[in-house]
């Protein structure tokens, strides 16, 4: 019976163990792979005859774009129905890229989303939208409008994060409530 005292403490020391070095060892950026760009300072050289290379071309980038159609009509203050109201999307580089919506009159009424790319499929797609209320509506018609982020590669390779405005709208019908 001791035995098998001792062979049990042994494991849970041990796992105890490999718990704690794996968070003390874990990887902290928060960008995974991405990489930071950190601006510095370049020292001032003096010209030197010298031929200059011809520039190289650089891998070009992908600019994404997106789409937005249909139209929601509220039915009741917690139900909707939708009209083909979606978003199309195209050349979307990662999953935590963003969707930024906009709505007019912007009264703090609505929440929409999907607001990440997180669970849609990736480099495009298209996804219905939803919607709900925040607040009582102060109007009877509402126009959602976005933007999505994506990367762009810069001349020296580096990944920077850009905005695409999408065209097209989705128009919310607040008529009935």
């Amino acid at each position: 019976m001791t035995k098998s005292l001792i062979f049990w403490v042994i494991i849970l020391i041990a796992g105890l163990g490999l718990i704690i070095s794996a968070n003390f060892f874990r990887d902290t950026n928060p960008l995974g792979n991405l990489p930071v760009l950190i601006q510095t300072p370049s020292p001032t050289l003096e010209p030197v005859n010298q031929p200059t290379p011809k520039p190289t071309a650089s891998p070009k980038s992908v600019v994404a774009a997106c789409q937005l159609n249909g139209e929601i009509k509220f039915i009741k203050q917690n139900l909707y129905e939708t009209k083909d109201a979606k978003i199309s999307y195209q050349n979307v580089d990662d999953p935590t890229r963003q969707i930024f919506w906009k709505f007019e009159p912007n009264d703090e009424t609505l929440a929409v989303g999907p607001n990440l790319f997180e669970e849609l499929p990736l480099p495009s797609g298209q996804r219905e939208i939803g919607v709900a209320l925040k607040n009582n509506p102060t109007s009877k018609f509402y126009t959602l409008t976005a933007a999505i982020t994506y990367g762009a590669r810069d001349s020296n390779g580096d990944i920077e994060v850009r905005n695409a405005d999408c065209t097209g709208k989705i128009t919310v019908d607040m008529s009935k409530i």
